[in-house]
Formats: C-alpha cells, sequence, structure tokens
C-alpha cells in the first residue's frame, strides 16, 4: 500500500487488493485554500467527511479503471468497491456541522481517517472504528485538532502507526501549527517520508510508530 499526501485532509492511499491497482481519495480540496490541486489524480473511490472548500472537490478526481468518475462516499454506511472496504461513521463538529469520519480496509490494513475533526472521538465512534493499524488525524488547530487534543484521540484509538494531517505548509491560507508541536506532544519514533510504503506484515509491533509525509 502507498499513502501519498497532497495537504490539508487529502491523501492518496493505493492498493492492489485483486488484481488491479486501486486508489481512494480522502477530501480534494479546492484551490481557494491556497494550494494547488493535482491535476492528474484518478482514483476509484472519493471519500468526503464534510461539504467545504476543504475537503468537497470530488469533481477533480477522475474516474480509474472502467469508472469513468469515482465512486463518492460522503455519509454513514458500508461500502465496497473495486475490493477497497469503506464505512462511514457519521457525526458533528463543535459547532454542529455534520462530518462523516471513515474506516477504510485495502490489503488487509485498517485505517481510520478522521477528516477535520476539531473534537475528541465519542464512545460509539471508538467502537464503530474497531482496531484500528493507521490512524490519520488533523494536528494543526484551529479550526481542526490541536496538538494535544489530537494526542489525546490518538490514545483513544490506539493504532500502530500515526500519519498527521491539517498542519502549516506553505501557501495554505488557514492559520495551523507546525506539525513540531505535535510530533513534541507524541514523542514516539518518527520517520520524515515523500511517501509511505507499507505492508500489513511491516506495521510496527509494539511501539507506536509517527510517519510525517511531505506535500506531493
Amino acid at each position: 500500500m502507498d499513502i501519498v499526501w497532497h495537504g490539508l485532509g487529502s491523501f492518496s492511499i493505493t492498493g492492489k487488493p485483486v488484481a488491479a491497482e486501486v486508489t481512494l481519495v480522502t477530501d480534494p480540496y479546492d484551490n481557494a485554500v491556497g494550494l494547488r490541486f493535482p491535476r492528474t489524480l484518478s482514483a476509484s473511490v472519493v471519500a468526503m467527511s464534510n461539504q467545504s472548500e476543504w475537503t468537497s472537490n470530488g469533481e477533480a478526481v477522475a474516474g480509474q479503471g472502467d469508472r469513468k468518475t469515482p465512486f463518492l462516499v460522503e455519509h454513514a454506511g458500508e461500502y465496497e468497491v473495486a475490493g477497497i472496504a469503506v464505512r462511514g461513521i457519521a457525526g458533528e463538529k463543535k459547532d454542529g456541522t455534520a462530518h462523516t469520519i471513515f474506516r477504510i480496509m485495502l490489503e488487509g490494513i485498517k485505517i481510520a481517517y478522521l477528516g477535520s475533526i476539531d473534537r475528541k472521538l465519542t464512545n460509539e465512534e471508538i467502537e464503530a472504528l474497531g482496531n484500528i493499524d493507521i490512524l490519520i488525524l488533523p494536528v494543526g488547530g484551529g479550526a481542526v485538532l490541536d496538538a494535544k487534543t489530537a494526542s489525546s484521540v490518538v490514545s483513544q484509538v490506539e493504532p500502530r502507526l500515526i500519519i498527521p494531517s491539517h498542519y502549516d505548509v506553505k501557501g495554505v491560507k488557514e492559520k495551523f501549527a507546525d506539525v513540531e508541536v505535535f510530533c513534541k506532544e507524541m514523542a514516539c519514533p518518527r520517520e520524515d517520508q515523500n511517501k509511505l510504503k507499507i505492508k500489513k506484515s511491516a506495521l510496527p509491533a509494539e511501539d507506536m510508530q509517527l510517519v510525517v509525509l511531505a506535500r506531493a
């Protein structure tokens, strides 16, 4: 499995569950956020956690394989497309805005994608996520989790590997903290990578690991 970060909460998660390679893209953003969204992304599935310029530019992602357009997952429910299993779990942000978090299964690896959540998880959400290998969560503060609260959410989920999102990068208009604030809060083994390549057998067995991705 390969995981690539495009900025904010947008990731490409690519694997080969059967014969063909498939991709899921999370929260494609509008260029109005200050970053230029990649023009050449294609996917079988696009998961969008809410409706905003940060998350819902689904038209920017082309279809993959026989699909002219990706399958959009925006709400609660269970879906399986091209070997990618997705569970949408409904919730709200602090201000009552509708928000969906996702449990994604690909190549036997279980991923929790929290979108632009700005609060700790409820017991019901933790139960719905279940056992998680990789946790992708926002850490930059402001309209999303800050480093301290994000650290608490990590303790709630207890993943094997953590990937932060929504932190300060050149060009983004939203004011976020530097990722180093979260890294110091976590104080766990860290790797900096351009792209995460991971197999289920290579997931950390004991200590949690933090992977900071460069924006592609």
